[in-house]
């Protein structure tokens, strides 16, 4: 990264542009033999890998096409390769389901049980540099391009995105795979983001949202905002809504406040990059007076973009960051991923449908609708409208991988599939087999926001199979106070369009196999609350999804605990 060395912000962003156009030319040139690539993929990581262990095993040498593929290797999940990645970590021992270099350990999230430590190869690194970074800068400048005839205006990045250094025993980096290219720019991340690297790289614990907004708001060149996902984006202007006097009181005062969570170290250090600034104190405390609606845009008038995942589940999060941004604003939806593989990208702003990476590993389907769960096929054989299960084989060691993922298929980009998240295979509610998913869940509120007015935050279900008969309880978060005695009406405008969602719900719910459905309206903020403590217990925000399934003692504890009213 000695290219990066003393350059302007100007020249920062310039060349990500650069790089941000080279990698569309690849995208699109890959997707247009989207078929022949992805074959020439697999066949690479087979001869690249036949003299490992688990290619010895499954005689990788023998396979000379796709057919051969599926026919010796079995399907597998991460305790497929739990023992061989023990022997990794603890004894360095190499060629044993990659041959490719290890540079880092990418931590799942851990939606069910301990995180697990996933191999991250150069390989895997490099195509993450192009498409889950460069890529981003090169959809925006083609955007703006577009629309304006000119591209945006450089400026500053208000990031949310942190890693915090943490090795293997062996001395090999680990964590969320996200902060892996920041890492190699640590010492130049002040030419285009507003944090610096300590906020970035956290090592000891501190109040990170006023921190972070602590060294935007007073940086005027703020054009742009990315995240891992929509949420956090969201729960920084949440807390600054909340918070705005006592931020403006240290802005214009050049301080931290005394009541804010940082090392002695790191606050000396911190206050000495700060001036006394009353001038722009005084403008934000004119803007936040007036209300929070486009506020973005208002204390940041070149304000140009914004990259964080908000499709899917994190859709609601999108809904009301549009309301901090104003509508005008493009966003992208930055890509599709998992620990285990960066598996499609936005190819436009605004998009929800993924480009398929060709070239990122290779992919086999098995139809959604399918009793036959061993027969796949692959990307020239998937129909538009139709939802699979997708199989990985990765760049770092996986093979025939099933990361219990449901996509549908919404399109094409030339030959590659354009591909949208539905739901994990295994977070389904079901207590009668009428297998409510995340996608009937996410419909249903959608609807419900449609007929009631009511924009919700976020929101869950719990399966009550302690009542007689069992019976759904729904979790939301309004987005403002609602009427308590409209209560019941919600329940029952949500248990119809459920019902209508999953009709196998509906069914059981008209002969009482279901019980009728309970509605709790959670207080304001309970949801950013409980992000904030699964980050102080060391999960990392780069990696908290939406608590969709209430499916663990922890979460049932917590969120009945800020149950503001609910339905009998």
């Amino acid at each position: 990264m000695a290219f990066f060395q003393g350059i302007t912000n100007h020249v920062f962003c310039s060349v990500m542009k650069r790089r941000g156009a080279t990698a569309l030319r690849h995208l699109d040139e890959v997707s247009k033999r989207a078929v022949a690539a992805s074959e020439e993929t697999l066949l690479k990581i087979l001869k690249d890998n036949e003299n490992t262990e688990y290619g010895k095993l499954y005689n990788f040498s023998e396979i000379k096409s796709i057919e051969d593929f599926k026919k010796k290797v079995p399907f597998s999940n991460y305790d497929s390769y739990a023992s061989y990645i023990e022997r990794m970590i603890q004894n360095d021992e190499e060629n044993l389901i990659t041959s490719y270099p290890v540079k880092h350990y990418a931590l799942s999230s851990g939606s069910v049980g301990v995180p697990k430590h996933i191999p991250v190869t150069q390989a895997t690194i490099d195509n993450y540099a192009i498409y889950g970074a460069s890529i981003l800068f090169g959809v925006m400048d083609e955007y703006y391009r577009n629309t304006t005839g000119k591209t945006y205006k450089d400026g500053f990045c208000l990031n949310t995105i942190e890693a915090p250094p943490m090795m293997t025993e062996n001395g090999v980096p680990k964590g969320p795979i996200s902060g892996t290219a920041l890492r190699e720019l640590a010492e130049h991340l002040t030419n285009f983001m507003t944090s610096p690297a300590d906020l970035v790289f956290p090592t000891e614990p501190m109040d990170s949202k006023y921190l972070k907004l602590r060294f935007a708001l007073p940086n005027r060149k703020v054009t742009c905002m990315t995240s891992a996902f929509m949420t956090s984006l969201v729960d920084l202007m949440t807390w600054l809504e909340s918070n705005w006097e006592s931020m403006c009181d240290d802005i214009e005062k050049g301080v931290i406040g005394e009541s804010i969570l940082v090392s002695d170290e790191l606050r000396k250090k911190f206050e000495s990059m700060f001036t006394p600034d009353p001038e722009r104190a005084e403008e934000l405390r004119n803007e936040f007076r007036k209300g929070f609606d486009e506020i973005v845009i208002r204390i940041w008038p070149d304000f140009q973009w914004l990259g964080a995942i908000g499709t899917g589940g994190f859709s609601q999060y999108t809904l009301k960051m549009r309301q901090y941004t104003g509508k005008n604003i493009p966003y992208s939806f930055l890509n599709y991923a998992a620990s285990e593989s960066l598996m499609a990208v936005a190819r436009r702003t605004g998009e929800d449908g993924f480009v398929l990476l060709p070239d990122g590993g290779f992919y086999e389907f098995i139809p959604a609708d399918s009793d036959d769960e061993e027969t796949t096929l692959t990307i020239d054989q998937l129909e538009a409208g139709k939802d699979y299960e997708i199989v990985v084989t990765n760049l770092s060691g996986f093979y025939r991988y099933k990361i219990k993922d449901v996509i549908r298929v919404k399109g094409f980009y030339n030959e590659a599939p354009l591909v949208s998240f539905l739901y994990r295979k295994n977070q389904m509610i079901s207590i009668a087999g009428e297998k409510t998913n995340e996608e009937a869940l996410r419909w249903t509120i959608s609807k419900f926001q449609d007929e009631t007015g009511i924009l919700v935050r976020d929101y869950s279900i719990y399966a009550d199979t302690d009542s007689k008969p069992g019976r759904y309880v729904l979790f939301i978060e309004p987005d403002k106070e609602i009427e308590e005695s409209k209560i019941e009406e919600y329940r029952d405008t949500a248990e119809k369009l459920l019902g209508q969602a999953n009709p196998s719900f509906g069914q059981k719910i008209m002969n009482n196999t279901l019980g009728k459905t309970k509605l709790c309206i959670t207080q304001q903020e309970a949801y950013m609350l409980y992000r904030d403590i699964m980050i102080r217990k060391g999960v990392s925000q780069n990696q908290l999804k939406p608590v969709r399934a209430i499916d663990t003692p922890m979460k049932e504890k917590f969120f009945f605990k800020f149950i503001e009213m609910e339905t009998e």
